[in-house]
């Protein structure tokens, strides 16, 4: 039997979810409904990575045969640009904090992404895209939990 596509990636991504737990157990600041913590935002998405990769793998279980190619060298390079687009994402935190970097990647994925699988969005779709994932990301932390977001030391 040859391991396939799905397989892998359903694996990985159990692993990593188990990992992201692991790590976030360490947290000595407890979830309580005054203050959910540290700890909430990464185990839901922990919890997600590990849902998720077992359906992937399950799914990549149930598929006849295996996938032929399983990373072009387009989709490698993909892979790179993304995180080096998050690594700068983490530097521009630092500086310009959330609400300035934070739509200007999610903009600048969208729209890599959209040509590179040449599926043609609207520049304004995608401005409100950018926008509203950060609205919701900042209502989510600030307004419900009361949690601050990086402003940026040039704005401190």
């Amino acid at each position: 039997m040859k391991v396939k596509r799905d397989q892998i990636t359903g694996a990985v991504l159990v692993v990593l979810g188990i990992v992201v737990i692991g790590l976030i157990s360490q947290f000595s600041k407890p979830i309580t409904a005054e203050y959910p913590g540290p700890r909430l935002m990464p185990g839901i998405a922990a919890l997600g990575l590990v849902i998720c990769g077992l359906g992937t793998f399950v799914n990549g279980c149930r598929q006849k045969e295996a996938d032929a190619i399983i990373l072009t060298k387009e989709g490698m390079i993909r892979v790179i640009i993304t995180f080096a687009a998050l690594w700068v994402y983490i530097l521009g935190l630092q500086y310009l904090g959330f609400l300035i970097v934070t739509p200007v990647l999610v903009y600048g994925l969208t729209t890599y992404f959209a040509k590179a699988s040449n599926a043609e969005t609207k520049l304004w779709v995608r401005i409100v895209f950018a926008l509203a994932v950060t609205f919701v990301i900042w209502f989510m932390y600030v307004q419900l939990f009361g949690m601050e977001l990086p402003v940026g030391s040039l704005f401190e």
